[in-house]
């Protein structure tokens, strides 16, 4: 019996850890896949923005407009536009990690616990420590009066 309780709890120690080192490299795994979006995000953001200007420009041209403060103005939107939309494409990345980040450490807590009851189980839980335990020897008995 001790023997069996021994070998349950180095098999749930060793699963456990596993179980962890699993899912540390699923995490970093996860913030790399959002870095990599975050990143595409601000090149196609940045595309786009190239593309309207140039929208904007062709058409400034073709009426003959070539300067003033209207060109000037809309050209800066555009530029505004851009710098927004990089800033938001961080923040979700950030907050992606952070996401990210607190489950694994709930999830690690988890295996952690999980661990921490199969050993007190294999140890014998409350009964090793004299909880719920039946006092031998005593017979109960019933007074039906």
């Amino acid at each position: 019996m001790l023997t069996a309780a021994i070998i349950s709890a180095g098999a749930t120690v060793v699963g456990t850890v596993s179980q962890i080192n699993a899912q540390k490299r699923q995490a970093a795994a996860q913030r790399q896949q959002q870095q990599v979006q975050a990143r595409r995000s601000q090149r196609q953001a940045v595309r786009e923005a190239q593309i309207r200007r140039a929208q904007v420009q062709a058409q400034a041209g073709a009426l003959g407009v070539t300067g003033g403060s209207s060109l000037g103005g809309g050209l800066s939107s555009l530029s505004s536009q851009l710098g927004s939309n990089i800033g938001t494409a961080g923040q979700l990345s950030g907050l992606s990690n952070r996401i990210s980040m607190a489950g694994q450490s709930a999830a690690t807590a988890g295996a952690i616990a999980g661990l921490g009851s199969s050993v007190f189980s294999a140890a014998g839980g409350f009964g090793a420590m004299g909880f719920g335990a039946q006092p031998t020897g005593v017979t109960p008995s019933i007074d039906v009066g």
